[in-house]
């Protein structure tokens, strides 16, 4: 397992944890799915509240990352799970530590 400071656009292999403010994220770039565990991780800051999104604990599809860094808010490309045709941007609160576990 190792620290990153970001994860790059044209990644296209690899496991990685993303913790936020509020969620922990796990990408899996082999699978290409995406998945968001509100409320783990992240702060005990009351400054920061976890959103309840669709599909939270669910693999979803994932399309790309657009941005993913340390101290910025992440932006995940995702296809929603019960309908291929659509597609919305993931944007999390910002990121505090990023692991590459696989």
């Amino acid at each position: 397992m190792a620290r990153v400071q970001e994860i790059r656009p044209e990644t296209d292999a690899g496991v990685y944890t993303v913790v936020t403010r509020t969620s922990t994220y796990l990408l899996d770039f082999t699978e290409m799915t995406l998945l968001r565990a509100p409320g783990v991780g992240g702060t005990d800051d009351e400054d920061w509240t976890v959103s309840r999104l669709r599909r939270d604990s669910e693999d979803i599809p994932l399309l790309g990352v657009k941005s993913c860094r340390l101290g910025e808010s992440a932006q995940f490309w995702v296809r929603a799970a019960d309908d291929p045709e659509v597609r919305t941007w993931r944007i999390t609160t910002p990121v505090v530590s990023i692991e590459k576990i696989g």
